[in-house]
């Protein structure tokens, strides 16, 4: 058997810092192992901690606030989707898949976590210690529970796909109302808001 080709690469200071930070949180035991897990690769040792143990030590939004800031990062190619197929009346609207980088959803949660609702809160001043050293290990594993419930799916290294008929317009409406109108708050529950979808 061959031996992989290796390409050596630099970091400065502050990138070498974040990875160390990455390596220790997501339990890799490598640098090499660390990146396969930010780049969503699956090798024997970058695996992320269990999702239960990852849930023990969450101290942040509950999963729910989570998984709608996630989920809508499909929101607008989704609904521009359902409104063609009004339009339409469904004969041409084609459902295709929606791609959207790990890099563009974890950015996208951040700013839901950052934005000020209506007395003034973020998520992220609610969870400050979260926010600064888990949220992006946190926002991994919500992924893969995604992945397992059917409503997205990686379709390769780093990125993750929605089908854009995957989540119906009442369950947008219903997302919207859970990142928008629930205030931050430290003693919050909600269960699962939607339901798996059908295994296809």
């Amino acid at each position: 058997m061959t031996e992989k080709k290796r390409y050596p690469i630099q970091l400065d200071a502050e990138i070498k810092t974040a990875l160390d930070k990455h390596q220790k949180v997501s339990g890799s035991k490598s640098h090499k192992d660390a990146i396969a897990n930010l780049l969503g690769i699956d090798t024997p040792q970058s695996k992320i901690k269990k999702t239960e143990e990852v849930y023990k030590e969450h101290s942040g939004p509950t999963t729910a606030i989570m998984d709608a800031a996630i989920l809508r990062c499909w929101e607008h190619e989704s609904i521009r989707w359902q409104e063609q197929k009004a339009y339409f009346r469904g004969t041409l609207a084609i459902a295709s898949s929606i791609d959207k980088s790990r890099a563009e959803i974890i950015n996208a949660v951040r700013k839901d976590m950052e934005r000020p609702h209506y007395n003034g809160m973020t998520w992220m001043g609610l969870y400050s210690t979260w926010y600064k050293e888990r949220l992006e290990v946190y926002v991994d594993n919500r992924l893969q529970a995604l992945k397992a419930k059917g409503f997205i799916d990686n379709s390769k290294a780093g990125v993750w796909t929605m089908i854009s008929n995957s989540i119906e317009e009442n369950e947008w409406d219903l997302l919207r109302m859970v990142s928008e109108q629930i205030l931050p708050h430290k003693q919050l529950n909600i269960p699962d808001l939607l339901r798996p979808r059908e295994s296809s």
